[in-house]
């Protein structure tokens, strides 16, 4: 059954009458007369019947001119949602680290609200560049923002932004702070309060413990940085945290930096999207705005 079956239904219902159906149209009346025609065998009625001149409905009719109003009506309302831009509505979906999520990507998510309103933004937490990139691959992801190495991926775009400033830090005034630099070996001395195992910032200082043959047994392990920064400020141990999370309590003297000798690798923040996924208008313009204002 074609909609155009349906339309020419409705008129020739509400006319009774095929010619005056082929006139408001501009159908020959023998295309109104197969369509009709075409709906009786679709469904087994008689949609018509002629007493005389005149044409009437039948009860079959009837029923049908119901449905048909109500099936154009919705296909009236998808055109109409289809027309004012599908690529304005919707859900985008993007993964960031937690310290991304809270600390970055707020103005991202001001400048969607504000130039596309009737977009839902999914902002998914994700504890991994790893598990980010897996998740793009699954389409679980329209984007993800991570912090790497710079390098290749596979079925994967991607745009470096900038490169973050990870830092050791310590309770307020704590004695290896005054220090010009400190020792690995003097820091591991203390327990280390760090994020879950697999981020990128704690994987690199895990290489260069391991170059070091120095070993994290006294760990404290937290998912929220808000719950490492609370640890450190109450003296419990260090931890290895993006500069952007703790900016404020090092300038409030809240909290204190480390300066340590060895020099461990500082991520770069990435943004990633799937090489084969349809670009739309707005994934597109979020990608530009990131790199013009979060890069």
């Amino acid at each position: 059954m074609h909609i155009n079956h349906l339309k020419t239904f409705t008129v020739a219902a509400d006319t009774l009458n095929f010619t005056k159906t082929a006139q408001r149209l501009d159908y020959a009346q023998s295309s109104v007369t197969a369509q009709i025609k075409a709906l009786e065998k679709a469904y087994g009625v008689e949609l018509f019947q002629r007493l005389g001149k005149r044409i009437y409905l039948t009860e079959a009719g009837i029923k049908m001119q119901s449905y048909a109003e109500r099936i154009l009506a919705l296909h009236d309302e998808m055109s109409r949602e289809f027309d004012e831009g599908m690529e304005e509505k919707g859900t985008i979906l993007i993964g960031a680290c937690e310290s991304q999520c809270i600390y970055r990507l707020p103005k991202l998510l001001r400048f969607i609200r504000s130039r596309y309103p009737q977009v839902q933004v999914v902002l998914k937490p994700v504890p991994s560049s790893k598990t980010s990139e897996q998740m793009l691959q699954k389409g679980e992801l329209d984007l993800a923002f991570i912090m790497d190495r710079d390098q290749q991926y596979d079925f994967l775009e991607s745009v470096s932004l900038f490169q973050e400033d990870i830092v050791l830090i310590g309770s307020a005034n704590h004695p290896l702070s005054v220090q010009s630099s400190a020792a690995l070996s003097e820091v591991m001395q203390h327990p280390l309060i760090l994020t879950e195992k697999g981020c990128s910032y704690r994987t690199e200082l895990e290489q260069v413990l391991e170059e070091q043959n120095l070993h994290l047994e006294n760990i404290i392990e937290f998912g929220s940085i808000e719950a490492i920064k609370q640890c450190v400020k109450a003296g419990l141990g260090f931890s290895y945290l993006p500069l952007m999370t703790v900016r404020n309590e090092l300038e409030s003297g809240e909290l204190s930096s480390i300066r340590i000798d060895a020099p461990i690798n500082q991520p770069i923040t990435k943004l990633l999207w799937h090489k084969d996924k349809r670009m739309t208008k707005v994934v597109q313009d979020v990608i530009d705005f990131s790199i013009k204002h979060i890069g």
